[in-house]
């Protein structure tokens, strides 16, 4: 295995397109490189290892596991194989990235939990905001109370999915809920830290096995409101805000998904205190809506890659035996809280945690 003087080495298990991302960011760092690719299909992983420049390639995915050129994988494989292929990862006794969602229902996720234990390494699941600054940032303000009390987190995603064949429509794990809406149940909850208390969903399928556009509510612990809408049938969209008592945060690229895309952190806050309710003879002002007594602080990231953010903190965890940054126990109440958002959907009803 690597130590903290030689390189992390990555294999890559199948040859999905979202590995481009993870060959981009490894290429970007003194302390990895990519070792292995495995595929089912031994040509292809041949094509894609010589395309790649990466040195060695498995037609078999547990031959890659069986290998002594490989510390880390990465699993890319449909929402539904992440577990079962995670924990043969552990088993191996190697360390895991596995793409989001990590599961598709909160109780597999035990199962990795169990596996880091028994086989002592580490598994993450692949939400590369998780790992950026600017999380950190987001949940450092709200933590310290720089918009005063939580009040509502709002958030927006969306493309236009454009084959009838993507994997993405699968029934088994698909839909906008299960690759967008992933975004902002783990933004909300990495910067509130509040537990979900209950949910409120919205489908709609358009003839499709699993859902096209998707709406969500979920309370949070002290009233706090998540809110947010995704979608694979509308125009690419994305926004995300933290509102409070004394101040608002507003993002102007939260989910940090594409690469050459700069993000900037909007901060308003008031400078003087917000007077309490009082009977309406008291003020002759109708609302408290003045933008008086206000400042606004921008926070730019530059060139933001969170993928390179992703394999630095793999690194770091791996090579520096830093602390685990996304506990899978985090991963396993975003999962519940995606499951009982569908659940909420197909009963038509509000659903408790």
């Amino acid at each position: 295995m690597a130590s903290g003087n030689t390189p992390l080495r990555w294999g890559l298990l199948s040859t999905a397109r979202i590995n481009d991302r993870i060959v981009e960011a490894v290429a970007m760092s003194q302390r990895s490189e990519i070792t292995a690719i495995a595929s089912r299909d031994s040509k292809r992983a041949r094509s894609y290892a010589v395309s790649q420049g990466i040195p060695h390639c498995f037609g078999s995915y547990d031959r890659m596991l069986a290998s002594d050129e490989v510390d880390v994988v990465y699993v890319s494989l449909p929402n539904w194989l992440h577990v079962p292929w995670g924990v043969r990862v552990a088993r191996s006794g190697k360390h895991a990235l596995i793409e989001k969602p990590i599961a598709i229902d909160p109780g597999e996720v035990e199962r990795l939990v169990q596996a880091v234990e028994e086989n002592e390494v580490i598994i993450q699941e692949a939400s590369m905001m998780r790992f950026h600054p600017q999380t950190v940032l987001l949940r450092r303000l709200v933590s310290e109370g720089v918009i005063g009390v939580p009040r509502w987190a709002q958030g927006t995603f969306s493309f236009t999915l454009l084959y009838s064949d993507d994997i993405r429509l699968d029934a088994r794990g698909g839909g906008s809920v299960w690759d967008l809406g992933c975004y902002p149940v783990t933004l909300f909850q990495a910067v509130l830290q509040r537990r979900p208390i209950e949910v409120e969903g919205f489908i709609r399928r358009a003839g499709q096995p699993a859902d096209m556009t998707f709406g969500a509510q979920i309370l949070y612990e002290g009233g706090v409101i998540g809110q947010f809408v995704t979608s694979m049938e509308a125009l690419p969209s994305w926004s995300g805000e933290f509102v409070g008592s004394e101040g608002r945060i507003r993002v102007s690229y939260p989910w940090l998904s594409q690469v050459e895309l700069a993000s900037t952190v909007e901060v308003v806050t008031q400078t003087s205190e917000v007077a309490p309710l009082s009977k309406s003879g008291d003020d002759n002002r109708a609302f408290g809506d003045e933008a008086d007594g206000q400042i606004t602080t921008y926070h730019t990231f530059e060139g933001t890659n969170a993928y390179f953010e992703e394999v630095k903190a793999m690194e770091r965890m791996i090579l520096d035996e830093e602390p685990v940054i996304f506990p899978l126990e985090e991963s396993a109440v975003n999962m519940a809280t995606i499951r009982a958002l569908i659940e909420s959907a197909d009963r038509r009803k509000v659903v408790t945690m």
